[in-house]
């Protein structure tokens, strides 16, 4: 089966070995104390155009990417259940996505901030052992998302199992009322849900969504029309939306 797809480290230059071994061997890896304490400021900031440039992303998201798959490949004790794992492919990058016994209750960019609590959160809430396989709710979201890269689909019928607090569902709920295309403020979306002071907590409860695209967290903005917060990152968030409005981002496909 198609597993989540850990970056090699083999282009790197030989003067990275020593840091690179590190990171391919040490799961408890706090790489900005590593870059400190065997760099120079300069030292770190070249080694960190280095692996970009010859591994194609940041090192912080290796070391997510490689943490995710650790979770992710553990057997979990006292945990019957069985979760639906696959990696899919978009033009924004990989995405995990983890189905439960009712539907999707994970899909996320492979490396982005946040994974691991959230494949951490799934676990725990669902009770289950993370397997890779291809069935009909994979085969459906693997379709629709490629729709939608297209531009030829707008509302997805892949089956939702959100995973959170009472308030965060209702926030999730929200934002599946964002039409394809439009935006909303974080200021809107409170008033929405009654609660016009609320703003803050809205804010978070968005940043608390597991289920990226699909509960679209990224048709959220600043009251300014500024881009705010994406665990995804900006460009991405950008992305969709200008994809949203048929605005071609070419740089970004």
């Amino acid at each position: 089966m198609i597993m989540t797809t850990l970056p090699s480290l083999n282009e790197l230059p030989s003067k990275w070995n020593e840091i690179r071994e590190r990171l391919e061997t040490d799961f408890s890896t706090d790489l900005e104390a590593l870059l400190h304490e065997q760099f120079t400021e300069h030292e770190a900031k070249q080694f960190e155009q280095d692996f970009i440039d010859c591994i194609g992303c940041a090192p912080e998201e290796y070391v997510r990417i490689r943490r995710a798959i650790r979770l992710l490949e553990t057997r979990y004790p006292d945990s019957p259940n069985e979760l639906t794992a696959a990696a899919v492919a978009t033009p924004l990058g990989e995405m995990l996505a983890v189905f439960g016994s009712k539907g999707l209750c994970l899909l996320e960019f492979v490396g982005q901030k946040h994974m691991e609590q959230e494949i951490m959160a799934v676990q725990k809430a669902l009770r289950g052992q993370f397997i890779f396989q291809e069935n009909e709710q994979t085969q459906l979201l693997r379709q629709e998302l490629d729709l939608y890269f297209q531009g030829r689909l707008k509302v997805f019928a892949t089956p939702l199992e959100t995973i959170g607090t009472a308030f965060q569902q209702q926030v999730w709920n929200a934002l599946l009322t964002i039409p394809y295309g439009e935006t909303r403020s974080y200021k809107e979306q409170a008033q929405q849900l009654g609660n016009p002071k609320a703003i803050r907590a809205v804010a978070a409860a968005n940043g608390q969504n597991k289920v990226s695209i699909l509960i679209p967290c990224h048709r959220v903005i600043g009251s300014d029309g500024k881009l705010t917060g994406y665990a995804g990152g900006l460009n991405r968030k950008q992305s969709l939306l200008a994809l949203e409005r048929d605005e071609v981002q070419t740089a970004l496909f």
